[in-house]
């Protein structure tokens, strides 16, 4: 279980410098994980492997070709803003139970996790 922890971190600490020059997507429409939009995932709920709130969506970044990439991450905690990047492809996106018109965004890693992942910077 280590392992696999500490193979996904370094996979998101590494894609993190991938995704240092990309845009952030500003057309809601714009599909961006399935058949969910960038309006749809901007501000969700961001849910950890302990199915605990970690964070929400903050933006939808965009590859040089103007294809959705990852998500940058606001974490809840006691402090200074603290924002990351993860690939689109390490999340899944799926309704809110209860409420259809808000989504949650899953993660497979945990909060702690998360919040030790380089800053995003803009």
């Amino acid at each position: 279980m280590k392992r696999i922890a500490l193979t996904a971190v370094a996979f998101a600490l590494a894609g993190g410098a991938a995704f240092a020059q990309s845009t952030i997507a500003r057309d809601e429409a714009l599909s961006a994980k399935g058949s969910f939009t960038v309006g749809q995932i901007e501000d969700a709920d961001v849910i950890d492997s302990a199915n605990r709130k970690a964070g929400e969506v903050e933006h939808v970044l965009l590859d040089a070709a103007g294809k959705p990439t990852a998500v940058v991450i606001e974490i809840d905690r006691v402090g200074p803003d603290k924002k990351v990047v993860v690939a689109l492809a390490d999340v899944s996106v799926a309704p809110e139970p209860g409420d259809p018109n808000d989504y949650l965004v899953r993660t497979k890693l945990t909060k702690d996790q998360l919040a030790n992942l380089p800053d995003w910077k803009p």
